[in-house]
């Protein structure tokens, strides 16, 4: 199931810099993504309270196979398919003592193309909807760390959340556990695993990998497995 993208989120944020970069891929038994997006803060650094601006795009490619009426019965057909889908979000970011809160709305489009046409998917075609986004960062001590990301979009009614618990393990690399769950109306899936994760100054980069499941609708599920993500993030 492919749904979009988890955007990584920094625990600190260098007084004097106003933007970030930031790119990923993920991919799994079943389907395979890239992504990038950039959020500014105009009006002052991204350590402070204030207005953010972001905007992401990605693309990737999905395969599934399901049961359709063929001749007076059925038959098992094999289909592939390809998205692409950005956002454009505006946002506010606070910082409550040892908590770090980024509330994000805007709109988001998107483009489902599947071969051979499905007649019974209605994730298809092109569409644009709104989007609300809540990012979260939680410094529970000098060791300890948490993060959870939710988001949710009209537009095919879509979803996503993950959550980390991480432990420093060293001044600059973290480790530790993630869950994280996605979907839409043809379908969902659920994913548990660990991540390393390593900060610098401007940025931070991220390794994650697990196991896996989809259910759907639609589908014949065969995905049980494994999946990967990297993601990387730079500060100017």
């Amino acid at each position: 199931m492919l749904t979009g993208a988890h955007k990584p989120a920094a625990a600190h944020e260098p007084a004097g810099q106003n933007s970030e970069f930031s790119v990923g891929a993920e991919a799994s038994r079943q389907a395979w993504s890239v992504y990038s997006g950039v959020t500014v803060a105009p009006f002052g650094a991204l350590s402070e309270d204030g207005l953010r601006l972001r905007t992401t795009g990605g693309y990737g490619a999905f395969r599934y196979s399901g049961l359709r009426a063929s001749g007076g019965g059925s038959e098992l057909v094999k289909f592939r398919g390809t998205v692409s889908f950005a956002d454009l979000l505006v946002g506010y970011h606070r910082q409550l003592g040892p908590l770090t809160l980024k509330l994000y709305a805007g709109a988001t489009a998107a483009r489902y193309a599947i071969n051979p046409f499905d007649p019974e998917a209605e994730v298809q075609g092109t569409g644009v909807g709104g989007k609300a986004a809540v990012e979260t960062w939680w410094t529970i001590s000098d060791m300890a760390w948490s993060q959870l990301d939710v988001s949710y979009a009209t537009l095919h009614q879509t979803y996503a959340g993950r959550l980390r618990l991480g432990w420093r393990v060293a001044p600059v690399l973290s480790a530790g556990v993630e869950a994280a769950a996605d979907g839409n109306i043809d379908g969902r899936s659920g994913r548990i695993g660990g991540f390393l994760r390593y900060e610098w100054a401007q940025g931070e980069v991220s390794a994650s990998g697990g196991l896996m499941t989809d259910w759907a609708d639609v589908e014949r599920i065969d995905a049980r497995g494994g999946y990967a993500t990297v993601s990387w993030l730079n500060r100017f």
